[in-house]
């Protein structure tokens, strides 16, 4: 089903396809010597929840729970399981012999759910899904229970002054396990109330602006910014899941980084992003975002096994295999260019995958309960 609001659509879609991009190791890298995409893609994936985020005094916050439960922590903790095995099976075949699955470790990994949300290499931009269900709960309490007081740029305030704190705080200190998912909570809580914010008011004003006008300003800011760095990549920050990577020296980097880079493409598809609104494949990109976010990486893996397979019978020129055997991070790049295949594997494999789960296993079970369910209706008339 294409989602209503055709500008957000086309936002999470880019904001996936970003993810993906920055681990081909930039096989696009669209405006990313500007605005690296480790400087706002995870923030702006934050920034559209509480774009869509409606909690009010009338919200029932056992339902909200549940149905933000239902929707992240169990594909979460479902995938996070699958992705274990599918490591274990992978390792198997790259060693070319029967690995111990170590259950005890993998048990131990699950663990991490609530600290770094890191459960493995294989599937680690998953470390994302726990924080955004902190962090929606948290601020669907606070929205709850203080709406009589609620006023957003006054919250915004605070909640601006708690990141820039937790930056500072990360930059200098090695953040312990117990810490780092309420300081990721923090740090992230500012981009819900901007969502909000943009929202209520700030998108209709926006509209107007001259959109090419805009984003030279904001190319113009960061291009100036860079100046004041040590280097150009501090802008960026790396390493969210467990707040290290803050190598700016100045602790307010990530906020003014997060905020310039979400406007930025705000603007991009404000000013040419009609034509993909009706696009079915950016409508499915943006449908199945958390399931590319998932799986991307296993994609990746599961495609240098192909490559592997392939070595065993005609030498693919540079292909490592020892790299290919100890990393989950190995890609083939005999040519430059061919990091584009990649991209592609880990953007649209997991979209068929669902949609061929979609078709062959949940509508037949779907409509076998369907079926179920009419005798049952009829006898009760």
């Amino acid at each position: 089903m294409a989602k209503a609001n055709k500008k957000f659509m086309l936002l999470s879609a880019i904001g996936i396809i970003m993810v993906v991009d920055s681990h081909t190791w930039g096989a696009m890298s669209i405006f990313a010597n500007y605005f690296p995409f480790n400087s706002f893609f995870m923030p702006m994936f934050v920034f559209i929840s509480g774009y869509f985020n409606k909690v009010d005094r009338n919200t029932n916050l056992w339902k909200y729970t549940k149905r933000k439960f239902m929707t992240l922590m169990v594909p979460y903790l479902v995938v996070s399981v699958l992705a274990l095995i599918i490591e274990w099976l992978i390792l198997c075949c790259k060693t070319e012999a029967m690995q111990p699955f170590m259950l005890d470790y993998k048990l131990h990994a699950l663990l991490n759910t609530f600290t770094s949300g890191e459960i493995t290499t294989i599937a680690l931009p998953m470390w994302f899904a726990p924080m955004l269900f902190a962090v929606q709960i948290v601020y669907g309490l606070m929205r709850k229970f203080l709406s009589n007081h609620w006023n957003s740029i006054a919250f915004l305030i605070p909640f601006t002054i708690l990141h820039i704190l937790v930056v500072w705080y990360a930059k200098d200190h090695e953040v312990s396990d117990y810490l780092l998912l309420p300081l990721k909570v923090l740090f992230f809580m500012p981009f819900m109330e901007m969502g909000v914010i943009y929202r209520n008011g700030l998108e209709e004003k926006l509209q107007k602006a001259n959109h090419l006008l805009l984003m030279t300003v904001l190319l113009l800011i960061n291009t100036v910014r860079v100046f004041f760095m040590p280097n150009e990549y501090d802008l960026a920050f790396d390493s969210m899941a467990t707040l290290t990577g803050f190598t700016s020296p100045y602790a307010v980097t990530p906020l003014i980084s997060a905020v310039v880079g979400m406007l930025f493409w705000i603007e991009v598809v404000d000013l040419i992003g009609k034509p993909f609104y009706n696009s079915k494949v950016i409508n499915a990109v943006s449908e199945n975002t958390f399931y590319i976010m998932s799986f991307h990486v296993i994609f990746f893996n599961l495609f240098n096994c192909l490559l592997f397979g392939i070595n065993k019978l005609v030498t693919i020129p540079g292909f490592d295999i020892a790299t290919f055997q100890d990393s989950n991070w190995y890609r083939w790049e005999y040519v430059s260019q061919f990091k584009f295949v990649y991209f592609l594997v880990g953007l649209l494999g997991p979209v068929g995958l669902i949609k061929l789960y979609d078709r062959f296993i949940k509508a037949p079970i779907a409509k076998k309960f369907r079926k179920s369910d009419v005798p049952a209706k009829t006898a009760q008339k």
